[in-house]
């Protein structure tokens, strides 16, 4: 039944974990989009129609980015078997959080340009990584698992976007965004998947189910 499967997809702590990621890359990408072009104009004294456009170059990252980071991740896949997968995502998301430190951190218009850029491609190839896993977590359940997944990325820019309200500085809080999605990236050490399952047999265990 349906609701068997959903029952065992909030059991499983991998689920959740992915919720916790996932909320660590779409939820910060979401919150970035809110507050690029502000940003620019404000700490930058750029006009809008300028930060606009910089803050554009953050979203058309998404032509390519978060397709790349699924292509990637299939390649560990069939390299390395399902903890490939899991390593690549790791990486992504420790490579999104260093941009993003780095992006808080720069006065100087040419590097922050450069480093949300090299953000925003890190922070949508997580994203791509992220469901890239999802449906091995639980080939019967794939559907509940990605409703869990996903609604964690709007729970983690409700969660970002909270830094944006009071009176902290705007690059302090997005240095404490990056170090948050440094902490969310040491979660994949709790993504653990059984060690005799190669990438190859686990996809064949995901078409058998399906079929």
């Amino acid at each position: 039944a349906a609701s068997g499967t959903f029952m065992e997809a909030c059991k499983d702590k991998r689920a959740w974990v992915l919720f916790v990621i996932y909320g660590g890359c779409f939820g910060v990408e979401l919150t970035m989009n809110n507050v690029a072009a502000l940003y620019f104009t404000d700490y930058f004294d750029l006009g809008l129609k300028e930060a606009g456009i910089i803050a554009g170059l953050f979203g058309m990252m998404n032509i390519f980015a978060r397709s790349l980071g699924g292509f990637m991740s299939d390649k560990f896949g069939i390299k390395y078997g399902l903890q490939g997968r899991v390593n690549w995502l790791g990486t992504a998301l420790f490579l999104e959080a260093l941009a993003l430190i780095i992006f808080s951190r720069t006065e100087w218009l040419p590097v922050a340009i450069m480093s949300l850029i090299v953000f925003s491609i890190f922070v949508q190839m997580s994203s791509g990584a992220t469901f890239s896993v999802v449906p091995f977590v639980n080939p019967k359940a794939v559907g509940s698992v990605s409703g869990i997944v996903g609604a964690g990325g709007n729970a983690g820019a409700v969660a970002a976007g909270f830094l944006f309200k009071g009176d902290l500085p705007w690059p302090d809080a997005f240095a404490i965004l990056g170090a948050s999605v440094a902490v969310i990236a040491t979660l994949i050490f709790l993504l653990r998947f059984p060690a005799e399952k190669p990438a190859q047999q686990a996809l064949g265990s995901l078409s058998d189910s399906v079929a």
